[in-house]
């Protein structure tokens, strides 16, 4: 998060937003959550794991949509042979940029 979601002041890493006040403890919380779910997916990739990964890799996604997150559920969706959950993405993906 980079900025408040309420007034748009600098995140300074607090849970509550230093210029309106505003509770962003659990937003933060959203975000770490998903963090942590990306770096589980990548020890499940090291691990060759690859049907975890994409497990774990869909948990992230569903917390906080990055594009790492969503790279590394389409990687996942490959190599655990789910073609149509990877066709899903990349049609997901290039539906915004028409």
């Amino acid at each position: 998060m980079d900025s408040c979601p309420v007034c748009k002041a600098r995140y300074s890493g607090k849970r509550q937003c230093h210029r309106c006040k505003a509770d962003i403890g659990m937003l933060a919380d959203i975000e770490d959550d998903a963090a942590s779910y990306r770096e589980q997916a990548m020890a499940a990739y090291q691990a060759g794991d690859f049907s975890r990964m994409l497990d774990i890799a869909g948990r992230s996604c569903s917390l906080r949509k990055t594009p790492e997150a969503v790279r590394m559920m389409a990687c996942a969706a490959l190599l655990t042979r789910r073609f149509d959950v990877a066709m899903q993405i990349r049609n997901h993906m290039t539906a915004g940029k028409r």
